[in-house]
């Protein structure tokens, strides 16, 4: 019996990257729900050309956005993408036999970073995420920062897909360089919300270990420049969030100097 299937996306102003997400993914969904935290462009009309239903819910931080998405939904079974990522042939295959057959209650997706004129590369390291799940087995928990998916029952199964998941998450070098600055900044806010304290000695090494990490042991040198300039932003990334804990830390008083 084939199941039915719900796609829930986030998305704020993606009128350039939401069509060919859609075009990939919407024959294969029974429902799409677009969760909107406030676009400007033509964001929700582009969604709703493609029948989905949109619906407002301001931005507090991930784990509420994709908890109220996935609660938003009418079926069992949970497709969850970003609007920046989109399904190759390959994996919309395989999604269409688990819709006929589900084997597992979960499936990770392998989700592969994409620069301009290049294309998904397999041997660079992909995040795995549970982005597909039977909500009755897996649960989006909501947890402030985090967008991972947990258990509901111990015997709960999953298994990694084969096909890729295309992340175009940078439509220019300043693009990407004012999200990370705004993704620092809700980062640091999370971490004073929750307590969580860091060193001032956690900014020495962020920078040049992270940029190594990703560039050698992440295998991003396999991309050419774009591996690299990749490597050098995920360790300034890094090294702003401790920047920021310790600008803030400093003007309340938490450091000696």
């Amino acid at each position: 019996m084939t199941v039915k299937l719900s796609l829930f996306i986030l998305a704020q102003n993606e009128e350039r990257r939401l069509p060919r997400t859609l075009q990939a993914v919407a024959p294969l969904a029974d429902e799409i729900v677009l969760i909107d935290s406030g676009s400007t462009d033509r964001t929700v009309e582009i969604a709703e050309q493609f029948g989905a239903r949109v619906i407002y819910h301001p931005w507090k931080d991930v784990g509420d956005q994709v908890k109220f998405g996935q609660d938003q939904c009418s079926n069992d079974w949970l497709l969850r993408l970003d609007a920046d990522e989109v399904l190759t042939p390959e994996l919309q295959q395989e999604i269409r036999k688990i819709k006929e057959h589900p084997d597992c209650d979960g499936y990770k997706l392998r989700i592969c970073d994409v620069f301009p004129g290049t294309r998904p590369n397999r041997w660079v390291k992909h995040y795995k995420l549970i982005r597909l799940y039977n909500r009755r087995k897996f649960t989006m928990a909501g947890r402030i920062g985090h967008d991972d998916v947990d258990p509901l029952v111990p015997d709960a199964t999953s298994r990694v897909l084969h096909g890729l998941v295309a992340h175009y998450s940078q439509l220019s070098i300043s693009h990407t360089v004012g999200k990370y600055n705004l993704a620092t900044d809700r980062r640091v806010n999370e971490c004073e919300r929750k307590g969580v304290h860091y060193s001032p000695w956690r900014m020495v090494g962020a920078l040049s270990g992270n940029f190594l990490r990703v560039y050698f042991l992440d295998r991003f040198f396999l991309l050419g420049w774009w591996g690299f300039i990749h490597s050098v932003r995920i360790g300034h990334m890094r090294f702003l969030k401790f920047a920021k804990w310790y600008e803030r830390g400093h003007s309340a008083g938490w450091f000696d100097s």
